[in-house]
């Protein structure tokens, strides 16, 4: 940078001697104009000098794809896996949605940055994007986004609810309504994500719209210059309407919870989370503004039902095009409840006698991604990861689909995190798994699973979104067996 400062000062100099004073003052402007476009272009296309010694991936690239919306694994195969692959620490730098940030492709970097949660705090996402469409929605005072005091005094309502709900036998009698809908339209292939009311379709709208790759990066766009966009306060206003819902259902809750008196008669791993929460409140574990309720419920369909939904259908999936693997999980699942020509709802002691099951599960969520990686951190003092300088202030990720799919990545320690771990550990894993060890025991016992000839699936998944991975128009072809 200095040679380049000097050779542009020397050049000014022979130049401006033999100009006159007024083509002195232009020549020596535009200098200074293409000067300082070169430090514009250096300073927003490459790193901080401080994170020069990474490998990092080419910024017109990377961010071309990400706004074209090209799918993330194919994204990964050209441009961030080769990165990650060049050296023994797997470290790479990229200009993502939090600006540079080192992304982690190895389990043990990945251990130290989730296990040590003082050397590597969540950043604060709030300072710039509070008023945007994904802000407003997840951004709020809940679990995922917030941090120290605040989340420590959160947790400690949270995890009695989670650590008592298990209702599989709610999941069950849900898995039951869902196959009443699925036994409609066995004419033509099936989309499992077509199977909603209004408000999911409106949830889903509304996620379409939180990750358009363009506001993710601007988010000034529309906390400035929301006025200039129609359809994003279309969005907006959508919003609007589901959060208004959310608080009628925390409304609700409240007035049933203190005019029902058989609620506090139900089992309490079969009570649904909301409950739970209002009644950890009551029993002194903290208490839980209607803010905070709904800011939750938000994060928890988010969290929740996204990934989930996601999970069982790549599931769904799998075992259309591993017929091998479908029938063996359906002699497990028939081995443990039966053969009748009727629905049978799993009990909590019967999924865990389904180990096949399990490890279909399992491999499916390794196999298919559904978030690509962890809520950024940043090192709060300088300090290494893997043997590279980390200096104070970095932001740091893990990149879970490279740590999950890459081949040189020993199966042992870290190299399984769909629902990333320590102590900002997802809080609702074990609740979505026994969701997933209800239904699939039960589909498998009602139906046959196969992909359709025409489907554009039949090499690969393809995938679309930002942060949440959703197959694109996936279909199977379910058949009855009862």
């Amino acid at each position: 940078m200095i040679d380049i400062k000097n050779q542009l000062e020397s050049i000014l100099s022979r130049v401006s001697s033999s100009l006159t004073s007024k083509s002195k003052k232009l020549s020596i402007s535009v200098a200074i104009a293409l000067l300082g476009l070169y430090l514009a272009y250096d300073k927003i296309t490459k790193p901080p000098q401080k994170l020069r010694h990474i490998p990092q991936a080419n910024f017109l690239k990377y961010v071309s794809s990400f706004l074209k919306k090209r799918p993330y694994d194919e994204i990964a195969k050209e441009i961030t896996a080769p990165l990650g692959a060049k050296t023994d620490h797997g470290l790479y730098v990229v200009f993502d949605v939090y600006g540079w940030t080192v992304h982690i492709t190895r389990p043990e970097a990945a251990k130290k940055l989730l296990l040590k949660t003082e050397l590597f705090p969540k950043i604060n996402m709030n300072t710039d994007r509070r008023d945007t469409l994904f802000g407003r929605f997840a951004m709020g005072p809940n679990i995922i986004f917030l941090r120290g005091k605040e989340w420590k005094a959160q947790r400690g309502v949270m995890n009695p609810a989670f650590l008592r709900s298990m209702p599989v036998h709610l999941f069950g009698d849900l898995s039951k309504k869902l196959f009443v809908q699925l036994d409609k339209m066995l004419d033509s292939p099936i989309e499992f994500h077509e199977i909603m009311n209004e408000w999911v379709s409106r949830y889903n709208r509304i996620m379409k719209a939180n990750t358009d790759p363009l506001y993710m990066l601007l988010p000034s766009l529309e906390t400035r210059w929301l006025f200039l966009f129609p359809k994003r306060q279309e969005a907006h206003r959508q919003l609007d309407l589901f959060l208004g819902k959310m608080q009628e259902i925390i409304a609700e809750k409240r007035k049933t919870l203190t005019s029902d008196t058989s609620m506090g008669s139900k089992s309490r791993n079969e009570k649904d989370l909301l409950t739970l929460m209002l009644e950890a409140s009551e029993e002194g574990n903290g208490v839980l503004t209607d803010e905070e309720l709904q800011s939750n419920l938000c994060a928890f369909f988010l969290a929740g039902h996204d990934t989930t939904a996601n999970a069982i259908t790549y599931a769904a999936y799998n075992l259309a095009t591993n017929p091998d693997v479908q029938r063996k999980a359906r002699e497990e699942a028939i081995r443990v409840l039966g053969d009748k020509p009727e629905d049978v709802m799993p009990t909590h002691e019967q999924i865990q006698q389904m180990p096949y099951i399990n490890m279909v599960i399992k491999e499916t969520m390794r196999r298919n991604v559904t978030a690509t990686g962890v809520i950024a951190r940043e090192a709060t003092e300088d300090t290494d990861l893997s043997g590279v300088f980390i200096p104070k202030g970095t932001l740091v990720t893990v990149d879970i689909m490279e740590i999950q799919r890459n081949p040189k990545v020993s199966k042992k320690g870290m190299s399984w995190i769909p629902f990333s771990n320590g102590a900002r550990q997802c809080i609702g894993m074990n609740f979505s798994l026994a969701e997933q060890r209800v239904l699939l025991p039960m589909l498998l016992r009602k139906y046959e699973l196969s992909l359709p000839e025409d489907s554009i699936h039949k090499e690969k998944v393809v995938i679309s979104g930002v942060g949440i991975m959703t197959p694109v128009n996936l279909k199977i072809n379910l058949k009855k067996r009862y």
